[in-house]
Order: C-alpha cells, then sequence, then structure tokens
C-alpha cells in the first residue's frame, strides 16, 4: 500500500500530507507568529506570515532534508526559539473549556515551595502567557523533552532510575493532594541534555539543533543519568480537604476495574495508582495488547508489587509512598550484577545476535565498574 492510499483510507488527500501545506493546527500557529515574537518567541520559520518552502528547487524526495518541511506531532505544540539566548523552547496551548484546571495546576506546581522541591518531576512551566486576544486560550512555555525511552536502556539499573523517578513524581502528587488523571506511557518524558551536550532538534531528535547532521546520543544514562518528568496535567485536579476525590473524567487507561463495575469505589488516587501499576507492567514485564510494546525480560522481581498496584478492589491498593517504599525495598536486595546486567526487550532475535550485543553489553559495564560508576544511576530523586 503507498502512502496515499493509506492517506486516502483515514480521509486524507495528498494535498494534506504534502508539507509545503499547513494544516488547520498549523494555520492557527501561524496566525499568533507576531505576538509571539514580541512575547519573546519566534516560531519555526514554517509559520513566518511570508513563509515559501525552502525546498521549492528541490526534488520531492529531499524535501525531508529541509527542517521547514517538519510538522508537529500535535496541533496543540508548536515549538519556537527565545529571542534572547536563542534556545528551543515548546508552546503548548491550552484549552481553559476543555481543560478547565490545566493552567491552574500548572502554575501550582510552578510556584515555591514546590517548583523546587527535589521530589517534584512535573515538567517545569517556563512562562504562562495570556492569549491577547481570547481569554480561553493560554500558552504554557515548556522545556524541550525527550522521549522517555529514547535512545533505549542499556542496563536493569537505568530501567529501574526510571521507575523511581516515575514512582517519587506520583508521591509528591499525591501528597500535595493532586491527581494526574491521565497516567499513561506517553506522558512520560526525559531532560536528555547531559547525554546530548550538543543538543537536539525537537521534532526529529536524531538531527542537530539546526538541522544539518545526524547526532548520536554522546553518553548513556549510565554515564549523565537524565531526569524524568511527568507532562500534561489537562485531567489533573487538586483535591481540598474534605472533598470527594472524583477524576474529572477517564484518561488514555480506561481498563481500572472501577471503571467497568459501578458498585466499585471512584477515587482519582487510587485510579493514578492503578494506571501507573498497568503502565509500568506493560512497559516492563507483559507488553500491551496490541503488540507494540512487548516488554522487556528480567523485570519479573517486580510482578507482586504491580499486581498489588493494580488490584481490582481500590481501597486494597498501596498509597503512591507506599509503593514508593516496596519499590525500594525490592530494589534493595538486588545484586550489582543484576543492576549491570543488560535490559533487553522481548523481541525475536537470533542466539548469535543476542550473544554479540551480550558481549559488548558486558565490555562496556565492566569500565563501568572500573570507572566506580554506580548500577543505578542518581541524578534523580
Amino acid at each position: 500500500m503507498t502512502l496515499s492510499e493509506a492517506a486516502l483510507r483515514v480521509g486524507l488527500t495528498d494535498a494534506d500530507l504534502d508539507p509545503k501545506n499547513l494544516n488547520p493546527g498549523e494555520l492557527w500557529w501561524k496566525d499568533q507568529y507576531d505576538w509571539l515574537q514580541q512575547a519573546g518567541y519566534r516560531l519555526r520559520s514554517r509559520f513566518s506570515p511570508d513563509w515559501e518552502p525552502s525546498w521549492s528547487s528541490s526534488s520531492s524526495t529531499q524535501r525531508w532534508l529541509h527542517e521547514d518541511s517538519l510538522r508537529t506531532r500535535s496541533d496543540v505544540i508548536s515549538h519556537a526559539t527565545q529571542v534572547e539566548g536563542g534556545g528551543y523552547v515548546v508552546l503548548k496551548r491550552v484549552d481553559r473549556d476543555k481543560y478547565p484546571l490545566e493552567v491552574e495546576i500548572s502554575s501550582l506546581l510552578a510556584e515555591e515551595p514546590l517548583r523546587s522541591d527535589p521530589n517534584n518531576h512535573c515538567i517545569p512551566s517556563i512562562e504562562i502567557m495570556a492569549h491577547p486576544t481570547d481569554d480561553n486560550i493560554v500558552i504554557l512555555v515548556l522545556p524541550v523533552l525527550r522521549d522517555f525511552d529514547d535512545p533505549p536502556f542499556d542496563t536493569v539499573g537505568e530501567v529501574l532510575d526510571f521507575i523511581r523517578q516515575f514512582f517519587v513524581g506520583l508521591a509528591f502528587l499525591h501528597e500535595n493532594r493532586i491527581i494526574h488523571g491521565d497516567i499513561s506511557i506517553n506522558n512520560v518524558m526525559m531532560d536528555a541534555s547531559g547525554m546530548y551536550p550538543q543538543g537536539f532538534h525537537p521534532i526529529n531528535n536524531l538531527r542537530s539543533v539546526d538541522f544539518e547532521h545526524w547526532i548520536p546520543h554522546k553518553y548513556t544514562r549510565t554515564e549523565k543519568p537524565p531526569r524524568y518528568y511527568i507532562i500534561d496535567f489537562g485531567l489533573s485536579k487538586h483535591i481540598e480537604e474534605g472533598e470527594s476525590p472524583l477524576p474529572m473524567r477517564a484518561g488514555t487507561d480506561i481498563t481500572a476495574p472501577e471503571y467497568l463495575d459501578k458498585s466499585k469505589t471512584v477515587n482519582a488516587f487510587y485510579i493514578d495508582v492503578y494506571c501507573v501499576g498497568n503502565m509500568i507492567r506493560q512497559e516492563f514485564l507483559d507488553g500491551d495488547a496490541e503488540g507494540i510494546r512487548l516488554g522487556y525480560h528480567s523485570f519479573e522481581f517486580l510482578r507482586p508489587l504491580l499486581t498489588a498496584m493494580t488490584d481490582p478492589e481500590p481501597e486494597k491498593r498501596p498509597t503512591m509512598p507506599v509503593a514508593l517504599a516496596k519499590f525500594d525495598e525490592i530494589v534493595g536486595g538486588l545484586s550489582s550484577l543484576t543492576l549491570r546486567s543488560q535490559s533487553r526487550p522481548k523481541e525475536n532475535e537470533d542466539f548469535v545476535t543476542n550473544f554479540e550485543r551480550s558481549i559488548r553489553h558486558w565490555y562496556k559495564r565492566l569500565t563501568y565498574v572500573i570507572k566506580r560508576r554506580p548500577p543505578i544511576p542518581t541524578a534523580g530523586t
């Protein structure tokens, strides 16, 4: 099936696919170009009012080598450079009608003392800007992050550092009476600036910031431990003392038993715990039902904890602080050999390939032992 045929199946035309044409979401951002620049944020050249595609004289196969041919993943997200300093940032459009509490929660988390709390693993807002003409729209200015598993994990210890930071972040939210409401694999990201000291392009992370060349990651997580962040607070809510902890509405994961059985208690804190446990179980143990994620070898020791976190009876699930303490107890009983062992996805690989990877892996791990690198990276809390 060609790309054009696939597009037609979902109602798209060749014109929709042609990067010379801005889609409706992009046109909205184009209309914001001037005031955002005055506010200190210059959108990519693609959104300039006088933009002309830079690949006009190139063949169609070469247009993907041009930065301004790139579209963002979401209509509500765009990228800009800071007029002062030149660094990339993420701009997120928040519609208050659809997500009435997102700005409130983002503001709360950006204020002291929560902002500087080391247990706060929520994406920090750089600035929160009101739209000049539409009171219903707010722009969140956020740092550029990277998918949490890109590049892939090298060791079991690196994975456990990710999981622990994730647990710490959710425990922090719950201890401050904030529910996330939409825990999913797409709502956790990574600050990989240490692994990529020269930076990377915010849309095509395999390219340099200026889009001129391909870039490898210079360091592993063990060498330059990253910090992981929870993102997207569109369904989050601050629960006041005495207030019933009901969710805004169901998030991405709708498999919690209380969604299916109306006789069960619906408590947003319990649902967060379920979604965390279910996400880790699918990502690192069993894979998902669609077969997109296959899971990893070597993490069965987490199953009892994850089973407790996804208990069909909401009240029997541990709180996030209790789950974190149990996680630390489990990890504390693992040997250095286990922690330094390879984190292998459950892929269909032949013996020779696995053997070669294992040799390379242990050679690298030996250098970490010699350099006294800890088996679990320690940048995060």
